[in-house]
């Protein structure tokens, strides 16, 4: 496949003004799961991000598990290909990698709302101009401040929060002017969101409504960061609950002394390790209350049977493992999201296991709505071609760098296979990561100067710059062939 425009049968250059619904002449007469819906029935689409979520964080949320996982299929491989939150949401957003939308990290010359080529060129503006009702609710891209604008083109409803962001329980301020004090802010997202909810579906036309919570990302109080903020009623939940990887040899690694020297990091207190789980899955326990009250609204409505709503985080996040806290690291953990979509067509308790990012998540929603064409090439796959028509084996993952004297705002960049993860220092490609996940499944062991491994790593070098400069569908996706054995 090659220009995104030739997958929706047109080779006509596009402006927002004059996007236009395509069939997708492709798609089988019987319903398949992921299918796109016709023109005359087109769905709702309702995306639920958390911030900053694992993806082995999903068993601790009851509500998710009974109105999405049993009711629809978890990508059990799905990851953020660049996994800090301003990049990810710049790949939900446009479809496209870092190096093609501009956004490389939260802030930095390459970072943050301003590094957003083209802003109103989004997959908001895209639905909207063929009749779709959009809304964003809670945290936009980070630096965005725009408060003297209360819109943002492509959203019908721009309910986005621009201050107070990770207060949790503090003080809440949103583009259009409310201000929120001491309520708890997955209560308050969900309230906003709802409300919005109901007022589209009143009306002519399907929605798209993109809802961000913050949890569980660090909360910002009194000018510091702190563990995130329970709300009272899950304060004490989860009183025995270790770190997820606690019994793996991952967890406070013995020797890191393999690793690039910024990746070593002394051990860290494990009863740190133990406070900071726990306070994740109380927030978490808030946001799982919001996702059933969102979908009982939805049901209420009669809007259900004709909405996917889908359930990920922007990325993974680093809880001792490699001795290492937080994300944007070349480690699985930080790449590895949870991702459960329900809706029409979509099989109910299946799994799937085949990679996916969040990159593919854009063409993934323009082919739900019949075939929507985007106004800029995109990078990502519908899901429903991935491992069909385009049986890609290599993807591109990347760590951006806000460093100002960073010369291209990449701190490391590489590749992920079903085998290996790979990546190598922006700045010396002499330093890297090389982790043979079927010999060393917890990553302890690092290969990237092993003498049995030099064609595996020559040949991930090969494809880290290719796929590192890639643009559009063809570009983006796709199969190299079997790898070396290792010597």
């Amino acid at each position: 496949m090659g220009w995104p425009l030739a997958v929706l049968g047109t080779a006509m250059a596009l402006v927002l003004s004059g996007i236009t619904v395509v069939p997708d002449a492709a798609a089988p007469a019987t319903a398949v799961a992921n299918a796109p819906a016709t023109a005359a029935a087109r769905p709702n689409i309702v995306l639920i991000l958390t911030d900053d979520m694992r993806a082995d964080e999903l068993r601790l949320m009851p509500n998710v598990q009974r109105l999405l996982v049993r009711k629809g299929t978890s990508y059990t491989n799905a990851i953020s290909p660049h996994p800090v939150c301003c990049p990810a949401r710049a790949e939900l957003l446009t479809g496209q990698f870092g190096q093609n939308n501009g956004v490389q990290n939260n802030k930095g010359p390459w970072g943050g709302y301003k590094a957003l080529d083209q802003p109103d060129n989004t997959v908001a503006a895209w639905l909207q101009a063929t009749g779709y009702l959009t809304a964003h609710h809670g945290k936009y891209l980070n630096g965005y401040r725009r408060v003297s604008s209360p819109h943002e083109p492509g959203w019908t409803r721009w309910d986005t929060q621009i201050g107070g962001e990770y207060s949790y329980d503090g003080r809440a301020l949103f583009a259009d002017g409310d201000r929120y004090e001491g309520d708890y802010i997955a209560d308050v997202v969900r309230r906003r969101t709802n409300r919005v909810l109901t007022k589209f579906s009143r009306q002519a036309g399907p929605f798209f409504t993109f809802i961000n919570h913050v949890a569980p990302h660090g909360a910002y109080h009194g000018g510091r960061w702190t563990l995130p903020r329970a709300e009272r009623q899950y304060s004490d939940a989860y009183p025995d609950l270790l770190p997820p990887s606690y019994d793996d040899p991952a967890f406070q690694e013995r020797n890191v002394r393999d690793l690039p020297s910024d990746l070593q990091q002394p051990p860290i207190l494990t009863r740190t390790l133990i406070r900071m789980a726990r306070a994740r899955a109380r927030a978490l326990r808030s946001v799982d209350d919001a996702v059933a009250r969102t979908i009982r609204r939805l049901r209420a409505l009669g809007e259900l049977r004709n909405t996917y709503v889908v359930f990920t985080s922007d990325n993974g996040f680093q809880i001792g493992e490699h001795r290492q806290v937080g994300k944007n690291l070349p480690f699985d953990e930080s790449f590895d999201i949870p991702l459960v979509i329900r809706g029409p067509g979509i099989p109910a308790g299946e799994r799937i296991h085949e990679p996916v990012t969040l990159v593919d998540m854009g063409a993934t929603f323009l082919d739900w709505a019949g075939g929507v064409a985007p106004g800029r090439p995109l990078d990502g796959l519908p899901l429903r071609h991935i491992g069909r028509k385009h049986p890609r084996d290599t993807l591109l993952v990347q760590i951006g760098d806000s460093a100002s004297d960073a010369s291209d705002g990449w701190k490391y960049r590489g590749v992920t296979t079903r085998r290996y993860l790979f990546a190598t220092h922006a700045s010396n490609p002499n330093r890297g990561i090389l982790f043979d996940r079927r010999r060393d499944p917890h990553a302890t062991v690092n290969q990237f100067h092993r003498r049995a491994y030099a064609q595996v790593r020559r040949e991930l070098m090969r494809r880290t710059r290719l796929l590192a400069v890639c643009s559009g569908q063809a570009e983006c996706n796709q199969a190299f062939g079997a790898l070396p054995e290792p010597g």
